[in-house]
């Protein structure tokens, strides 16, 4: 890696939530583009912009905000700053 980059680290949580790690800034989205429910796992996250942008129809999204910025209209997404050492769910695996 180059020094002073970052790589943006995605997290599927459970089926609902997914949690996106850029440098040391941390967001838990759901897991689902608002617009035709593609899988955020495999978006491309723009590090600089700290945007997501959908694999399937390219519908981005604000990371900070969940502003939609771009895409076929569908909305905003849901989005959660996670501050400091906060907490996020973690799935519980039952037998």
């Amino acid at each position: 890696m180059t020094p002073g980059r970052t790589t943006a680290v995605l997290r599927q949580l459970d089926a609902d939530l997914l949690l996106v790690e850029v440098g040391d800034r941390r967001f838990l989205t759901q897991a689902e583009c608002p617009h035709r429910k593609g899988r955020l796992l495999f978006g491309y996250v723009n590090e600089r912009r700290l945007r997501i942008t959908c694999p399937l129809h390219h519908s981005t999204f604000d990371l900070t905000t969940g502003a939609q910025v771009s895409g076929p209209a569908c909305g905003s997404l849901k989005v959660t700053a996670l501050e400091g050492d906060a907490p996020y769910p973690v799935p519980v695996e039952t037998a």
